[in-house]
């Protein structure tokens, strides 16, 4: 009874459609190998053959054969897509290349800036062998060289997009790769700017989000002019890096990245701004229901700030999910429905499969998911008790902004603790206090502020707007001052997160079998986290060596305090720690001379070398021997009784993590064997 209960025929509607499709992308993106594109062709076949003939057979083996199809189709979609996006990417080794191009996007890196260049040709390389796009990063002197759409030429260090620093860590190479860039770098020569005839829209577009944003920084108010230039315009250039800590400490972070929450303010603003200048106009509002023009200009409002915000894939997914609710005014349709977040996430999944894995995507549509089901059962339930107006428009407002930042932090505190290994503690705190002055006040302003910049206006409404984000500023530092306020984890393998994504869905959308199977899938993630280890030891792929000196995590010995930083980061956030000390193996006592250190981690001996000529005896007297700089002879390397990592290991398998626990040493390489890279490995 049980099995039948079990198999019994899934529904079939657009939601679950939805869901197989972006469970064939996950699958996609979760295989240790590349399909070939032939063999996924062939089984999507296949599958629709079996779809086509079982539609008058049994109702539960149609169903199911259906939703297989959907997922088929779904990995399909993805493979298609990823082959659609491949461009020439720079060998993996550092050269020197003369670059012509034009800047599309200048980012803050550090102390300096990167530019994503457009690429022109590059004098050493071939047509087909051209990047379609590199990142060049540049240092402080040359800040104002060139700015956003302008036409250079540089001299820079150029290799392909690094990749993850940790093992199942994040993939800058897999972003660069569905963002079309082909090399990373760093500039060595001044950039000159150059003539071109050739404008392109892009161009144009790209010249006016930065001068706006630059004419922001420079027009607002000091302290919140970069803050405000990034809610205008997606440029984050000019923000300070301790605003940034503070709002994400504060749980407030997500009013930094341009999405649904900015959209919605925006292009709901616009409809009820419309709405009533409509209505003012007495033979149309009487002859027309004048929601529907109201709809088609908001439409307008959000395809402009859509455009003017950068269009990323957050961005386009609240664009798609603000037509589609005003599509549904025009039509007379329920505008807010679970319907409507599904064709939301078809659209964008069908555009941009590789968003499904982006921390943006499951962030926004977990939030926007659980906001739909919890209001709609509010709805259905409150009662509505006599009180005067302005109580009851108080005190709605209150509830609402309570209630919608309660239940968007819980949808996506997980989604938070899978990718970042941390959470704000007070977040619910924090947008308490801080969202009715950003509702009600900051997003308004901003948008008066749009209106009056071409008529040069816009120096009482930006200071207005900046008056107005300093409480939110001085909320987020108080909170993020309060004890325990950033709470750190260990990194949780990728399976959990795909797991708890479905469950998170069937949770919300399911009915009662669905949501006993999510909760038994949560529990299991729950306890595949409470059993994670992380690796004890990290030697870079430039042979760098990292190790934890205790169990407890409180401090990293490490061979180089400068090198290696990044990865030094990714390697205690993957440990769940974010304050420890850090000392150079050298101040640590510990056996050492000109040729090698030795220590004991978790009881097993750790010997790093400096010169090959140590190895034969390391390797008898050490459970782990990194050799940093050099290989050793092919007969030490067959001898020896250690765990060995030398050069030819580093550049084999990429950085490498050891793993101490049970009393064995266990040993994983970043970089995947070739025949099992992926295309943007």
């Amino acid at each position: 009874m049980a099995f039948k209960t079990l198999i019994a025929a899934p529904r079939l509607n657009f939601d679950n459609f939805v869901v197989s499709i972006g469970v064939g992308i996950a699958l996609y993106f979760g295989l240790g190998f590349e399909p070939d594109w032939r063999v996924v062709v062939a089984v999507l076949a296949v599958i629709s053959a079996l779809v086509y003939w079982g539609r008058d057979k049994d109702t539960t083996f149609w169903a199911w054969m259906f939703i297989i199809f959907a997922i088929a189709l779904g990995f399909g979609r993805a493979v298609w897509h990823s082959h659609a996006v491949k461009t020439p990417r720079l060998p993996f080794y550092e050269h020197a290349y003369d670059v012509r191009g034009w800047v599309e996007s200048i980012q803050a890196s550090g102390s300096g800036v990167s530019w994503h260049l457009r690429v022109k040709d590059i004098e050493q390389l071939e047509p087909n062998q051209t990047p379609h796009k590199v990142r060049i990063r540049l240092g402080q002197k040359h800040l104002e060289a060139a700015t956003a759409s302008d036409f250079i030429e540089i001299r820079a260090i150029l290799s392909e997009p690094p990749g993850p620093a940790v093992y199942n860590g994040y993939n800058p190479s897999r972003r660069a790769y569905y963002d079309k860039i082909g090399g990373f770098g760093f500039a060595i020569s001044v950039p000159k700017v150059e003539r071109s005839d050739e404008t392109s829209l892009k161009q144009k577009i790209s010249k006016l989000r930065f001068g706006l944003a630059k004419r922001i920084s420079e027009t607002g108010p000091s302290e919140t002019a970069g803050l405000q230039a990034a809610l205008l315009t997606g440029v984050r250039r000019y923000i300070p890096p301790d605003q940034t800590d503070a709002l994400r400490a504060a749980g407030l972070a997500h009013i930094l990245a341009i999405s649904g929450l900015h959209m919605g303010l925006l292009a709901g603003s616009a409809y009820y701004v419309f709405t009533f200048l409509l209505a003012c106009i007495a033979p149309l509002s009487r002859r027309y229901d004048v929601r529907k023009f109201a709809a088609i200009l908001a439409i307008v409002a959000a395809a402009s700030y859509l455009v003017l915000s950068g269009a990323s894939v957050a961005t386009q997914r609240a664009f798609i999910m603000a037509v589609i609710i005003f599509t549904a005014v025009i039509l007379d349709r329920q505008a807010i429905s679970i319907r409507s977040v599904s064709v939301a996430a078809f659209i964008t999944l069908i555009l941009h499969p590789e968003s499904l894995v982006s921390v943006g995507f499951q962030m926004s549509f977990a939030a926007v998911l659980a906001l739909v089901v919890v209001y709609r059962h509010w709805q259905d339930r409150r009662h509505y008790p006599f009180e005067s107006k302005w109580a009851a428009i108080i005190r709605r407002n209150f509830i609402s902004l309570s209630v919608t930042s309660f239940v968007a932090g819980l949808a996506t505190a997980g989604f938070a603790l899978f990718h970042f290994g941390r959470i704000a503690r007070y977040g619910l705190l924090g947008n308490l206090f801080a969202m009715p002055i950003f509702t009600f006040a900051v997003m308004p302003l901003g948008i008066i502020s749009l209106i009056a910049f071409p008529f040069s206006l816009e120096r009482f409404p930006l200071w207005l707007m900046g008056q107005s984000l300093l409480p939110i500023l001085e909320i987020s530092k108080w909170v993020a001052s309060l004890e325990g306020a950033m709470t750190y984890i260990r990194q949780a393998p990728n399976w959990m997160i795909a797991v708890y994504g479905l469950a998170f869905i069937w949770m919300l959308v399911g009915k009662l079998r669905a949501r006993i199977l999510a909760m038994c899938l949560i529990v299991i993630c729950a306890l595949g986290w409470w059993t994670v280890i992380p690796p004890d030891i990290r030697i870079s792929e430039d042979g760098r060596v990292s190790f934890w000196e205790t169990e407890e995590y409180q401090r990293l010995i490490v061979t180089s305090e400068r090198a290696d930083r990044y990865g030094r980061e990714q390697f205690a956030e993957k440990a769940g720690q974010s304050d420890f000390d850090v000392a150079n193996m050298h101040a640590v006592e510990a056996p050492c001379d000109e040729l090698a250190c030795r220590f004991v981690v978790q009881n097993k001996v750790l010997s790093i070398l400096n010169h090959p000529s140590e190895a034969r005896l390391e390797c008898e007297q050490s459970d782990i021997v990194i050799l940093t700089q050099r290989d050793v002879g092919p007969e030490v390397r067959r001898h020896c009784r250690a765990e060995l990592i030398d050069g030819r290991v580093l550049r084999e398998g990429g950085a490498q993590e050891i793993y101490l626990s049970k009393g064995t040493v266990k040993r994983v390489g970043i970089k995947k064997p070739t025949s099992q890279r992926r295309l943007w490995e």
